[in-house]
């Protein structure tokens, strides 16, 4: 077959034979080229859900999505769903901030009381005298007050105008500005009834998108069909465009995202195909961390991987305190089957952090192995593991009737304290905490391996994050860059021409950029064994040069010291 033929061929009766993509549109991974596309050309459409963790991004990461959101100039949209939504939810997204900051003050004190308590047994095992313990405990109480003043600055200063009238608030008059002329209309009387109940039946029949909502029907208010309004005026303007959609949202349930293992892989193949059926154009999809990080790399726009990492935070966290909101309204009429609900989440999360780290990975582990292991790894502390000891001792207790019934009071204090829980495997979960396992881990076989090392704190700026040189050669150092990718995926040999542009401006001394990724590495850089030197004339002088390696768990230590030594001399 002649290659400009495509995959859907006339045969002689001038029907069209069917393709392997034919009809699963959704599986087809974009290429490269295909993002540079949607970006450059595609109608950005963004969900409520953006709009509204505006609010809870810090004033850096909320700037570069603003920036980023303003290069679409008037391809930008936004359904009158998103908006309708948006006014209907900002006096929450308003108090988050606050009601956040106010969780964390009880939880930190609640922990304290515990820590307290331990400390008083400790006391009375060494028959410690009382002025001594009244000031150990003391120091606890005043530390703990200390960082919970520190919070408090951190919220005050936020740069968010926490104000409920809008010509004082910095984030309405942003979109004010930003959304000029680009929101859609609402539908008309008859088309929004018919839209109503085509939810409604695709909720009944879990059609996508939407029907993981059904338990809003509860509110009798028609929200549960919110989504399929997003969607259906989603359609309905790609269709006047004529362009390719890009949809920006922070929901990851899965009557949006195909998912594998708790990781989105793209849109629904139902809600792809729906679209090129009914307006002829393809559906992209991301999470606003992975915007920014495209605006960066495509789109030139200037955002740091910190605020990467808050947009990614946020998001997440928005996803989990929404769905412990609805285990707290379940824990007024069935106390019980909210808490065994809540156990469910919370192994979820877990197994979700367990997994990331259990490279490569091994049999499955039960909850209580896997969180044993990941407080050996110290990636979580012993009170979590103590504290999760204890809610499945009752679970199980609870779930064979051993128990007497829960009360709504004691399920929702179960609930809190889940919720916590949940929020520390997050964070452990994030880019950052991943990257620096990474580096951690370069520092630890390095110095084992006999060279000194020094982290440099943040030295992206400097072009790497760890200085390693081997004492004999104190004039020849290799500095190594972790280059954590978010699910894995394979390294970009893009990037590496692009940091190849930056080896003249390493610092005096740094003879060899180690970059040590989690990604696997494509033939074409493992063809030269991970090198590019700074310069292709050997005789400028010029000896600089980059070593890419692959590195996931110990089993790949030996690779690391190669290079090291290779490197050092």
């Amino acid at each position: 077959m002649a290659d400009e033929e495509t995959d859907r061929v006339a045969d002689s009766d001038g029907d069209h034979r069917r393709g392997i993509f034919d009809g699963f549109s959704g599986y087809v991974s974009p290429t490269e080229d295909d993002w540079k596309s949607v970006l450059s050309g595609g109608m950005l459409v963004i969900d409520t859900n953006v709009l509204l963790n505006l609010y809870r991004y810090n004033q850096d990461a909320r700037e570069s999505l603003l920036t980023a959101l303003r290069k679409f100039d008037t391809r930008l949209w936004v359904p009158h769903q998103v908006m309708d939504e948006f006014w209907r939810n900002r006096e929450s997204a308003l108090e988050d901030p606050q009601k956040q900051l106010e969780q964390s003050k009880n939880a930190l004190r609640s922990d304290l009381e515990r820590t307290v308590s331990n400390l008083r047994n400790w006391v009375n095992r060494v028959s410690l005298d009382r002025p001594r313990a009244l000031q150990l405990e003391a120091t606890l109480e005043n530390a703990v007050e200390e960082v919970i003043g520190e919070m408090e600055a951190v919220v005050d200063s936020s740069g968010v105008e926490m104000a409920r009238e809008t010509s004082k608030d910095k984030v309405v008059a942003d979109l004010a500005a930003l959304l000029d002329g680009k929101v859609g209309d609402c539908l008309g009387a008859e088309d929004h009834t018919a839209a109503v109940t085509e939810g409604k039946r695709r909720i009944e029949e879990q059609v996508p998108p939407g029907y993981r909502d059904k338990k809003k029907q509860t509110r009798g208010d028609d929200t549960e069909v919110g989504d399929y309004l997003v969607w259906c005026q989603l359609i309905s303007e790609a269709k006047r465009r004529g362009q390719d959609v890009l949809l920006v949202t922070g929901d990851t349930k899965e009557d949006w995202w195909r998912t594998r293992n708790g990781i989105t892989l793209g849109p629904r193949n139902e809600l792809s195909e729906e679209l090129r059926r009914e307006a002829g154009v393809r559906l992209y999809m991301l999470k606003p961390d992975r915007l920014l990080t495209f605006a960066r790399d495509i789109l030139q726009v200037a955002v740091s991987q910190d605020s990467v990492q808050n947009v990614e935070m946020v998001d997440a966290q928005s996803v989990s305190d929404e769905a412990f909101r609805e285990l707290e309204k379940l824990a007024e009429s069935n106390p019980t089957g909210a808490f065994l609900a809540t156990w469910n989440v919370v192994e979820a999360a877990v197994n979700r952090l367990h997994s990331a780290y259990d490279t490569p990975p091994r049999r499955r582990s039960s909850t209580m192995q896997a969180i044993v292991d990941l407080e050996r790894r110290r990636l979580v502390s012993q009170d979590i593991v103590r504290t999760l000891s204890e809610m499945r001792e009752f679970r199980n207790r609870l779930a064979h009737g051993l128990e007497v019934e829960l009360t709504q009071e004691g399920a929702i204090s179960l609930i809190s304290r889940a919720r916590g829980i949940v929020n520390s495997l997050t964070v452990a979960l994030s880019p950052r905490a991943q990257t620096l396992r990474i580096e951690a881990a370069m520092v630890d076989l390095a110095r084992g391996a006999g060279y000194e090392v020094t982290p440099m704190g943040g030295g992206r700026d400097r072009g790497f994050d760890i200085r390693v040189h081997n004492p004999a050669r104190p004039d020849v150092a290799t500095g190594i860059e972790i280059a954590y990718f978010v699910n894995g995926g394979e390294y970009d040999p893009q990037i590496l021409k692009r940091e190849k542009r930056r080896l003249s401006s390493l610092p005096e001394g740094i003879s060899t950029l180690l970059i040590v990724t989690n990604a696997s590495l494509p033939d074409s850089i493992q063809e030269c064994n991970g090198i590019i030197s700074a310069s292709d004339d050997p005789t400028d002088g010029e000896n600089r040069c980059i070593r890419i390696l692959q590195w996931e768990s110990g089993d790949d230590d030996v690779r690391i010291l190669d290079a090291l030594a290779q490197a050092t001399g």
